[in-house]
């Protein structure tokens, strides 16, 4: 979100720049990124955030796969010794 538009605003300006000039391009797309892209954003994620966590009750859920029974295991001891 905020990334794409950093990239989209270094893009505008990285014509025939080297690379060491890349880390001055950053800052200076980031000085000019509107507080209220910034403002919608972090909306966005707060509210992505309060949805996940509405949803964590669901997630909570104990979740075990067996990768072999007891018999199996006790089998392959057995033949270890």
């Amino acid at each position: 979100m905020i990334w794409a538009s950093m990239k989209r605003k270094v893009a505008e300006v990285n014509i025939g720049k080297t690379a060491n000039q890349m880390p001055e391009m950053v800052q200076e797309a980031f000085k000019f990124i509107p507080v209220d892209e910034w403002c919608n954003h972090c909306a966005h994620v707060k509210k992505l955030e309060e949805e996940y966590r509405s949803k964590d009750g669901y997630l909570d859920a104990l979740f075990i796969v067996e990768l072999c029974s007891e018999s199996e295991e006790s089998s392959d001891d057995d033949s270890q010794d």
